[in-house]
C-alpha cells in the first residue's frame, strides 16, 4: 500500500473528453479522466515518458474552436491501467490567455471551486 500527500494547487474535475496528443511527430487520440486549470489527467495506450513534452488540443462542451495546449508529462502510472492504457499526468505549460478562460468557464460551470 502506497501513502502519498496530494501536491496539486488546483482542484480537478471529472471528465471525459476526447484527447487529442501528438508527440515527436506521432499523433494519438485519448481520453481524459480529470482536467484542472493547471493540467490534465489522461488514459493512453501510448508509453509516454515522464518529462516528454506533447501538444495537445480538445474539445470543452458548448466552445466551437479547440483549446490547444502544451503540456509535460509529470507522473505516469502503468499500475493504475485499464485495458492495457497507462494513465497520465500532464502540467500545462503553455496555453493562451483565451483557451485558459474558455477551460475556467468549464470547471466554473461543473462545480470547480478554486
Amino acid at each position: 500500500m502506497r501513502f502519498y500527500r496530494e501536491q496539486r494547487k488546483q482542484k480537478r474535475v471529472k471528465t471525459k473528453l476526447r484527447v487529442n496528443c501528438k508527440k515527436s511527430g506521432v499523433f494519438f487520440s485519448d481520453f481524459t479522466r480529470d482536467i484542472s486549470l493547471e493540467g490534465i489527467r489522461v488514459e493512453t495506450p501510448a508509453l509516454i515518458a515522464k518529462g516528454m513534452i506533447v501538444d495537445l488540443s480538445f474539445n470543452l462542451p458548448a466552445e466551437i474552436d479547440p483549446v490547444i495546449v502544451k503540456g509535460r508529462v509529470v507522473w505516469s502510472n502503468v499500475e493504475e491501467h485499464t485495458d492495457f492504457n497507462v494513465v497520465l499526468g500532464i502540467k500545462f505549460e503553455d496555453i493562451s490567455e483565451a483557451d485558459k478562460n474558455k477551460l475556467f468557464g468549464f470547471l466554473q460551470n461543473n462545480n470547480f471551486q478554486t
